[in-house]
């Protein structure tokens, strides 16, 4: 067999291996993904509950009539002069367009108001790699938890934004995350976290367009509270309290989103794999055959001058 029929059949082997790698990494994924979305769905009741709480809060107005700090967290700014951003992206790549699709989310907010007016917190390493090639200020960043079971792994990053909040050092602190749909449909989000408005829960998706998360549980409308020791304590309580439950729910979502992009884009890279595959051990069987009938041929022409 000639050179063109070795390089041919290396160029098998190696696809070969490469289909094994990803077919397994489309495994792993894909495991994940089951565990990451059961999480993920545990948590959306108490989620969504706690935003209705909020809202009902929002509706009566109880922070109006006050000059306590917790009053910032519930009034539009009159002017944004600084912008903090939560993102969350991946630490590993092999996953489709996943971190791109959030760096997209983010970048438009730090051309409008500029890098120096936009401080970014980044849950994930992919996020502040790709962001400080752009040119942004990385406050802060951490390694994501991808199986995350608690809250313990972004609190410091919800208290952080709370404090920076509450002492007027940030205007506005807003979340970009992937919102988990199904195992084909990932939304990249950017919603505002601080301060609280009606629009809070409706984020901005990856074609520009307003997207809410699903409720499928909402706080009862006519219900009293009685507070203790006073409704303000109480209001400033439930900002850190409400921040840390939505972080933790992008973490959630994000992590199920990831798993199941990268399972996606483990089983293409394994179809594109086996579909080379094939092509290749056509073109091997093609170029051995005739190799074989090549030297078929020189034999028969020798035995031929022979005689």
């Amino acid at each position: 067999m000639g050179a063109n029929t070795k390089e041919v059949k290396q160029r098998l082997v190696s696809v070969k291996n490469t289909r094994k790698i990803t077919k397994a990494m489309e495994l792993v994924a894909a495991s994940k993904m089951r565990k990451a979305v059961e999480n993920t769905l545990r948590t959306r009741n108490y989620h969504n509950l706690a935003w209705g709480i909020m809202d009902r809060i929002l509706s009566s107005q109880l922070w109006f009539n006050t000059n306590s700090p917790v009053k910032r967290f519930f009034e539009e700014p009159k002017e944004v002069q600084h912008t903090t951003v939560i993102v969350f992206t991946s630490n590993r790549g092999l996953a489709g367009a996943f971190n791109s699709n959030i760096v997209k989310q983010v970048i438009p907010h730090i051309k409008e108001h500029g890098k120096e007016a936009v401080e970014i917190i980044t849950i994930g390493a992919k996020g502040a790699s790709m962001l400080s090639s752009f040119g942004a200020t990385i406050a802060l960043a951490y390694q994501k938890n991808d199986t995350a079971a608690d809250d313990s792994s972004i609190r410091q990053a919800a208290e952080h934004v709370y404090h920076a909040f509450r002492n007027k050092k940030t205007d506005r602190v807003m979340v970009a995350y992937t919102d988990y749909k199904n195992a084909m449909t990932q939304n990249a989000v950017i919603k505002q976290l601080y301060p609280f408005t009606r629009e809070t829960q409706v984020g901005i998706d990856t074609n520009g367009k307003k997207h809410e998360q699903e409720k499928n549980i909402e706080a009862p409308k006519n219900l009293e509270y009685l507070y203790e020791p006073s409704k303000y304590d109480l209001l400033d309580y439930l900002a850190l309290r409400i921040a840390q439950a939505e972080v933790y729910q992008a973490l959630l979502e994000s992590n199920a989103s990831e798993h199941a992009s990268r399972m996606i884009a483990m089983k293409n890279a394994s179809d594109s794999a086996r579909d080379m595959a094939d092509a290749l051990q056509l073109e091997y069987n093609k170029a051995r055959q005739a190799a074989i009938t090549q030297e078929i041929a020189e034999i028969s022409a020798g035995a031929t001058a022979v005689s």
